[in-house]
């Protein structure tokens, strides 16, 4: 009896063992109104004959471990069909290949679904099955925050999910989408940021690729971050004149929105306050409203000051004499610029005086030889005593047309007698 037993449990673990199903995946998610792909094998004894193969769905209220046969999705026999799957599978209808194909997928069909195959001796279920999800569009964008209140942060970490209903295809092709902006390079149903900035602020959607019926609406990614790029518009813009209004605009990016602003003037040195309204408006501007300026703007996660502005009123009538002023200056500047070109110049060249009567008498440059007899009287040179006076006479150059005479090789003496009566 114990060898029997034996025997028995040998044949049944060799029985078990050659009569295999495998199944590939174990899970599957397909769209609706698309096909989907059991692939299936099987192993058997090549002593036993087939007499049917079929594939079942277990009911709602069946087990799910394949214990109990269900709905007849494929039978060998035809007839054995549910009316459900009539005419929507395609089986393989090869030698130990059980792999089917359902068309025309609905909700409905979701479930677990198991290969069978008996001979005219015994019966077998593969176990395991495959678990079939049906996804239900529209697609929908979740976000998940690492924080508990719900709230992103700068610098949190965020992952965005394209999913539907009940689960979401992982071999398609997905595209993101910001502010209606394609996101390059996103093609995965899981959009992850590891540092999230201000500049990730916006509306999410996503959808499969070349299908724009499948879109999700928009999601806001909420990132609350501290004020930024915080400025002063100055209205009107241009120069300010005295007695004319203007108004001080303080702006700033900033999530959760600014709840406070305060304004500074500095003038000389000195910093003061001035307002806390995001406008700092100026009725009548005049000179004491001359200085820098600069706001801060504020909510629950920090603070920035703005860039310093520097505000110079006009006074009419002020630019108009200080331009009269500049011109008179550098026309002063020019004259006295001239006179001392003059003394200069009048200091390198000396003007020459003209000689007086005594110098040109006895100093007078000789460039000609003039041999002349001056008498002092027509008397007779016999009846009084005449005394000879030599002067040596140096003459300029004559530019008369006087003929010249010849002259004499070195410097010629011309000398001359002067008669007078005594």
């Amino acid at each position: 009896m114990f060898y029997i037993s034996i025997l028995l449990q040998l044949l049944v673990s060799d029985l078990v063992a050659s009569w295999p199903v495998s199944y590939n995946p174990g899970s599957i998610c397909v769209f609706e109104r698309s096909s989907v792909y059991f692939s299936c094998t099987f192993d058997y004894v090549s002593y036993r004959t087939l007499k049917t193969t079929k594939w079942f769905k277990p009911e709602a209220h069946q087990k799910q471990d394949g214990t109990q046969v269900g709905i007849s999705v494929y039978n060998s026999v035809a007839a054995e069909i549910h009316q459900l799957y009539k005419n929507r599978t395609t089986y393989a209808n090869q030698d130990k290949n059980c792999s089917l194909q359902l068309h025309n997928v609905s909700r409905s069909d979701s479930g677990r679904y198991f290969f069978r195959f008996e001979t005219y001796n015994e019966k077998y279920t593969g176990l395991g099955g495959i678990n079939l999800n049906v996804a239900v569009l529209p697609f929908r964008v979740t976000v998940k925050p690492q924080r508990l209140n719900g709230h992103i942060y700068e610098g949190d970490s965020v992952i965005l999910t394209c999913s539907t209903e009940n689960c979401t295809p992982k071999q398609e092709l997905f595209f993101w989408f910001k502010n209606q902006r394609l996101i390059p390079q996103a093609n995965e149903n899981v959009l992850r940021i590891s540092s999230v900035s201000h500049n990730d602020f916006g509306n999410y959607s996503c959808g499969l690729k070349n299908s724009s019926t499948t879109s999700a609406d928009e999601v806001l990614l909420d990132v609350r971050y501290c004020p930024k790029n915080t400025e002063i518009a100055v209205l009107p813009s241009g120069k300010i004149k005295e007695g004319n209004s203007l108004t001080l605009i303080c702006m700033s990016n900033a999530n959760p929105a600014v709840t406070n602003y305060t304004w500074f003037m500095i003038k000389e040195a000195n910093v003061s306050y001035i307002g806390s309204d995001r406008e700092f408006s100026i009725r009548s501007a005049s000179q004491k409203n001359n200085g820098q300026y600069f706001c801060t703007a504020k909510n629950d996660m920090g603070s920035q000051n703005s860039t310093v502005i520097a505000l110079e009123v006009e006074v009419p009538g002020r630019r108009n004499s200080m331009l009269t002023a500049t011109v008179v200056f550098l026309f002063l500047m020019a004259v006295l610029l001239v006179l001392f070109g003059l003394i200069i110049w009048r200091k390198q060249f000396p003007s020459k005086k003209p000689p007086t009567e005594q110098t040109s008498a006895f100093t007078v440059t000789v460039t000609e030889e003039i041999y002349e007899n001056l008498r002092k009287s027509s008397e007779s040179e016999e009846n009084r005593t005449t005394c000879v006076t030599y002067a040596d006479l140096r003459l300029p150059q004559s530019t008369s047309d006087r003929p010249r005479c010849n002259r004499q090789e070195g410097n010629s003496v011309i000398y001359s007698i002067l008669s007078y009566k005594d």
